[in-house]
């Protein structure tokens, strides 16, 4: 065979039918093979690199993946889809994001939460996007992948690449998914009418309450929700000509809420094009716009669980009843949500825009220009309306309120891109300026004593609440510059560098110098390796420094409260004392991995070990009230996050009928703080705290010790002056120390895809071990008698109540209108959240090509799924998978492990279909 008679794929063929021969003719024809193989390529942040030169530690995560969950937001599509991307979810409620979290927490008061890049552009927070329109998402997770993108990028990325056109024929693909969710309440489970009056007869000096009573009663929570539907339609057109690439795609999407009374919809329009205007320039206008709208008269979740059974919303007349006019009312509250939902009401609408003019421009074979330029923009109102018949409106006849937030960031990036091959070497380079701006604006107003069924301020208010807003803005500009030069294919160096402005600090520390270098080496391309089972082996290093700016915008700054009054003159409070050295959290990230394939690529491993330390942490002081002012943003303290992260894939059965692979990750990681302000306790919110030597996540709080056998009192620890412990009934003089921890030890998932001709099986099964969770709920409704006329939950299997001397019990005595604080935060609610949770099963089917070519159709699918089937778990509440809430990660808040009022994640079950044309 000569040598120039091969061609790409029947060499490739040839190769692997035959294997690897010893004859010199066969290892010439096999180099030749390898010089031409075109190697897949990934994006990593601004650059394509080879997938065989990588040296980043990224997770790849295909639109096959993402097809195993039906939900219009695509960060909650991520749970168990990478090595070291923790997902965790804000709730079960329409239109809800999950928090995106890689590789732990390294800060304490800074952000943790990873940074968002569509398309090349860095996002304010996760993007309002159809998941239809994604190709895939890269996980970036060390310095070499991040450092480019300077200190927003300091914890991780989550980078998404929206669909592009094609140059062949046009493809018209229509999807329509119908779901099913149904309220899933967990483990918590609430007490009925009979069970109620058991409890409140066994009540220690409980009055006593009529016998009829002792009934089921009505069902709150079972007659506050339902069964949600949810409806997709997407419509996607692909196509193009030698000089053009267009994309097109537009979604609708409804989902009623399982909670009775919200429904939320979506209507998202996406066009990317890309069009050739001369061979040496190529332009691509990219826009996507979504608009979001909600109704809400949704129940109150809260009341549905605290209302006791006794208490029926309904007169014997079927009419709505308002507590305060009506006896006899047994829960102290006097709370009827049904009463006010006669009247009351919200809506919201939120627009989101996304433009984009790229261009690119060759100014030879291996020099490229090439222009992003972005503008963001979202804009959200709601308006609450409360009716003066209402109970809520009676003490001020009624009211409406407004909010609003406008939200708008500008990205510009200007850069030279250098990729050429000299003989065994290629440089690769890029050079490249950036600027990035955020206005941020939100106002919120009301007014009292409206007419009955008016939307507008002016018909009739007599008076109006005090307005309220805030405004802030922030802006980045930045020089960057990457290289890497390639030996051969084996060998491998790369180096970042950013130089990075950020108005968040004062004008003498705005300034940062971040860094990245990292190294590889592919051994298998070595001649001395010859182990046969391995078809590819590389090793790689990296090492970075990248910063994290704070949350608030003017740490470095006096702040004055404008909202104090003195005989009538509006003055000045002093709220925060400023700090000019306010300065980058820095945050030294390294990274040692590699990457195997063997057993004819059946097996893909990938092993990776991170050591973080974040130096100079950005801390939010109290300060003494002798400065006058309380607080004050200040650089102090280090913490350490290191960890390891395993990936391993097997395709079991590969062959033409068959095909069954089976995936599996996870990742464990320990923080600890190193040192604080003067090594002394930073105390956080929800009971966390920060001490040198424990977990950044760190419970703070009473220590529990159980029940006293002889008198049922409840106990907690303390610990005396001497260092010696004891026990204490008075909850007061317990020991306030660190009782756990949020972490888990490790978190992972579990996939499988199966396919049997044209039917296919895909499952994901994810877990979580370790950790603690702080079951708020418990303070309410295992309150050991504190709130008597709340409805309690049912105790779990194992628990139990102390009731006579000798008893060893779970639960202390139960007292009517309990004085004993049993119920204040202490490690008593503190429960294990681990957690197995089965969370997609999709079965489908696509139609053969012999059908769909008669029906002049390219291709016919249909599936059935279920999702959040079941969860395997002791925690005794809704859900052990806490997230943080949509309002907390507006503010910036971390993640607090406290599961409070959480809309619980519902099991769904859908029916689709697809049609490609």
């Amino acid at each position: 065979m000569k040598r120039q008679t091969i061609n790409l794929t029947t060499g490739v063929c040839f190769f692997l039918l035959y294997g690897i021969s010893s004859a010199q003719t066969v290892k010439k024809q096999q180099d030749t093979l390898r010089e031409k193989d075109i190697e897949d390529v990934v994006i990593i942040g601004y650059k394509a690199q080879k997938k065989s030169s990588l040296t980043a530690s990224v997770g790849v995560v295909s639109e096959k993946k993402l097809k195993d969950a039906s939900t219009s937001d695509v960060s909650s599509m991520l749970q168990g889809k990478a090595a070291g991307a923790q997902i965790m979810q804000g709730g079960g409620g329409p239109g809800t994001s999950a928090t995106v979290r890689i590789r732990g927490t390294a800060t304490i008061n800074g952000p943790s939460q990873a940074l968002w890049v569509v398309d090349g552009v860095m996002m304010p927070g996760v993007p309002n996007l159809d998941p239809n329109q994604i190709e895939s998402i890269n996980i970036l997770k060390d310095a070499t992948s991040t450092a480019l993108y300077g200190s927003r990028g300091a914890n991780g990325i989550v980078q998404v690449f929206t669909k592009s056109g094609n140059s062949g024929k046009g493809t018209l693909s229509v999807s329509m998914n119908n779901s099913f969710n149904t309220f899933n309440n967990g483990r918590f489970k609430l007490m009925d009418g009979v069970q109620l009056y058991d409890y409140y007869s066994n009540l220690k000096n409980a009055p006593p309450v009529p016998k009829e009573l002792r009934t089921p009663g009505y069902d709150w929570l079972k007659n506050g929700t339902q069964t949600g539907v949810v409806q997709s339609y997407t419509l996607d057109f692909r196509g193009g000509s030698p000089t053009s690439k267009t994309y097109i795609s537009g979604n609708y999407y409804d989902e009623t809420g399982t909670v009775k009374g919200l429904d939320y919809n979506r209507l998202s329009f996406r066009i990317n094009h890309e069009q050739t205007i001369k061979p040496w320039l190529i332009i691509k206008p990219k826009v996507s716009l979504s608009y979001t709208a909600q109704d809400d008269k949704q129940g109150n979740l809260f009341e549905m669980y605290l209302n006791n059974p006794w208490d029926n919303p309904r007169d014997k007349d079927g009419n709505l009843i308002n507590p305060n006019n009506y006896t006899p009312w047994y829960g102290r509250d006097n709370t009827n949500y049904l009463y006010d939902q006669q009247w009351n009401y919200g809506k919201s609408n939120q627009l989101d825009l996304i433009g984009n003019i790229d261009a690119e421009i060759k100014i030879t074979d291996y020099l490229k220009f090439v222009s992003t330029n972005n503008v963001t923009y979202r804009n959200y109102d709601n308006f609450y309306y409360t009716d003066p018949r209402s109970i809520s409106g009676n003490s001020n006849k009624g009211g409406l309120r407004e909010s609003n937030y406008r939200d708008i960031t500008k990205f510009f990036n200007q850069m030279l891109r250098f990729d050429k091959d000299f003989g065994v070497h290629n440089v690769n380079a890029l050079a490249a300026y950036e600027y990035n701006d955020r206005f941020y604006k939100s106002s919120n107003a009301g007014v009292y004593g409206i007419v009955p069924g008016t939307e507008l301020f002016d018909t009739g208010a007599s008076s109006g609440a005090t307005p309220e807003g805030t405004k802030y803005d922030r802006a980045y500009n930045a020089l960057l510059f990457n290289a890497e030069y390639v030996y051969d294919k084996k060998y491998f160096v790369q180096g970042s560098l950013r130089s990075e402005s950020s108005s968040a600090f004062g004008a003498s520390q705005r300034n940062g110098l971040f860094y990245s270098y990292s190294l590889g080496w592919n051994v298998h391309k070595e001649k001395f390796f010859n182990v046969k089972p391995i078809n590819e082996w590389k090793l790689r290093a990296s090492r970075g420094l990248v910063g994290n700016t704070p949350s608030p915008n003017y740490g470095w700054q006096d702040l004055y409260s404008l909202i104090q009054k003195y005989d009538g003159q509006v003055g000045g409070t002093w709220n925060q004392l400023g700090n000019p050295n306010l300065t980058w959290e820095s945050i030294y990230q390294n990274n040692i991995g590699t990457d195997i394939k063997a057993f004819d690529n059946r097996l893909t491993l990938n092993v990776d070990y991170f050591s973080n330390k974040t130096k100079n942490l950005l801390m939010l002081v109290t300060l003494p009230a002798l400065t006058g002012v309380d607080k004050q943003y200040l650089n102090v303290g280090d913490v350490q996050n290191k960890g390891w992260e395993f990936n391993v894939n097997y395709s079991i059965i590969r062959n033409k009928d068959v095909t069954w692979d089976l995936g599996f990750n996870v990742s464990m990681y320990k923080n600890n703080v190193l040192s604080t302000r003067n090594n002394n306790i930073q105390i956080l919110n929800n009971y966390h705290v920060a001490i040198p030597g424990y977990d950044v996540n760190s419970f703070y709080m009473r220590k529990w010790m159980g029940v006293d056998p002889n008198t049922g009192s409840a106990q907690w620890e303390i610990i005396n002056a001497d260092g010696s412990k004891g026990l204490t009934t008075n909850y007061n003089q317990a020991s306030v120390q660190v009782v756990g921890t949020t972490t888990p030890d490790y978190y992972g998932s579990v996939t499988t895809n199966l396919t049997v001709k044209n039917f296919y099986l895909n499952a994901n099964l994810y877990f979580s071990q370790g950790g603690q969770v702080y079951n708020y709920y418990r303070e309410f409704f295992d309150s050991d008698g504190a709130y008597p006329s709340y409805n309690q939950m049912v105790l779990k299997d194992g628990w139990s109540r102390w009731e006579k001397p000798g008893d060893i019990a779970t639960h202390p005595i139960a007292n009517y209108d309990s004085n004993t604080l049993s119920n204040r935060p202490s490690s008593r609610y503190l429960e294990d959240a681990s957690y197995v949770k089965l969370r997609s099963l999709r079965l489908g089917y696509n139609f053969p090509a012999a059908l769909t070519e008669k029906l002049n159709i390219k291709s016919i699918g249909i599936y059935i799924m279920a999702e959040n089937l079941f969860t395997i778990t002791r925690f005794s509440g809704v859900d052990p998978e806490v997230g943080v809430s949509d309002s907390d990660r507006q503010e910036g808040k971390p993640y607090s492990g406290f599961a409070g009022a959480i809309y619980p994640i519902p099991r769904r079950f859908s029916l689709g279909f697809n049609f490609s044309f």
